[in-house]
């Protein structure tokens, strides 16, 4: 199974993305830095989001609102890829949040997570600069992921 098949798949706690590791990911101890882990989310979230925010990429953008991360343990270069599992916490009428839980490569989908984390995230029409409401599509794609 390739990279891109294993993103598609799901399990019953949510989506399911791999994120490879970066040597830029790490620092001397070869531990993942704590700063690449916005940037680690962000990379598990396009497979995620792609299918119902995909096709108005020109028009809409998501723009983060809030993002907070607790770091449970460690993260090396050796726990690559490492497996984000994603899901919608809450979905209003512009905006949502998706919560995370990032495991490494090997440890089981029911294991404590070694990050957990939200992200809210807003939909803005980019031309405009406004809020957009989300779509009947948007929401009920979103709603399906609910945890």
């Amino acid at each position: 199974m390739t990279g891109a098949d294993l993103a598609r798949t799901t399990s019953g706690a949510g989506f399911v993305a791999p994120v490879h590791v970066r040597w830029s990911d790490i620092d001397m101890y070869q531990h993942i830095n704590h700063a690449t882990m916005v940037t680690i989310l962000e990379e598990a979230r396009i497979p995620f989001l792609r299918e119902p925010f995909g096709p108005e990429i020109e028009t809409i953008g998501l723009l983060i609102a809030e993002v907070n991360i607790s770091y449970k343990a460690q993260l090396r270069l050796i726990d690559s890829p490492l497996q984000v599992t994603m899901w919608s916490k809450r979905v209003r009428s512009v905006d949502f949040t998706v919560g995370y839980e990032v495991r490494s490569v090997g440890a089981p989908p029911d294991s404590k997570p070694a990050v957990i984390a939200d992200t809210q995230l807003a939909a803005v029409h980019i031309k405009e600069q406004r809020l957009h409401r989300l779509s009947l599509q948007q929401k009920e794609y979103l709603q399906r992921w609910t945890r």
